[in-house]
């Protein structure tokens, strides 16, 4: 059922009248320029973990380390769903496929899938979301006690987060699903 439904999604630009198709980023491309990233609606490729704490997309290794003051941060953000504020998703939300397929494997060489000793193997799957970028100013504050993030998320240890119109536009990809992209 998730083949077809992302087949059908990846197919869909070819239609008449369909909206371009979106490019994909990756977790790692929007922490390099998360300033310009703010307030932007993308599809961004990561993996997708959902814990206890909040929803998660990231990945283990990025060319770079995100860097504010003293605080480094991880290479995750935030998923939070929130229908009333979120970018409303295209009447089809298409993906280019070529690149989808090339940015899921930029990121596996970086990044593997959390196995846990308990529970399900869902718990952390590849996908990409579609939704609206958003950081602080100050990600970093002042304190009597020295400086404490000012992140998203548990902890408030994202240095962004990903505003989603709901679980509808996160798209999880099986490992076969986009090794042969579609052709257009």
């Amino acid at each position: 059922m998730r083949l077809a439904i992302l087949l059908l999604t990846l197919v869909c630009p070819l239609i008449e009248g369909a909206e371009p198709a979106l490019q994909p980023v990756t977790v790692c491309e929007v922490l390099q320029d998360l300033q310009a990233y703010d307030g932007k609606v993308v599809a961004v490729v990561g993996r997708f973990s959902s814990r206890q704490t909040g929803r998660w997309l990231g990945e283990q290794k990025c060319g770079h380390k995100f860097v504010t003051g003293d605080q480094e941060w991880p290479n995750a953000f935030w998923v939070t769903y929130d229908p009333a504020t979120a970018p409303k998703p295209p009447a089809v939300l298409a993906v280019n496929a070529p690149l989808l397929a090339e940015k899921v494997r930029e990121v596996k060489m970086g990044t593997s899938l959390t196995k846990l000793p308990f529970g399900s193997a869902d718990y952390d799957s590849w996908a990409v979301v579609y939704g609206r970028v958003e950081t602080r100013k100050d990600l970093v504050t002042a304190t009597a006690d020295g400086a404490r993030k000012n992140g998203f998320g548990y902890g408030e240890s994202s240095p962004a987060r990903l505003v989603c119109h709901g679980d509808a536009v996160v798209i999880f990809l099986n490992n076969d699903e986009v090794t042969t992209p579609v052709s257009r």
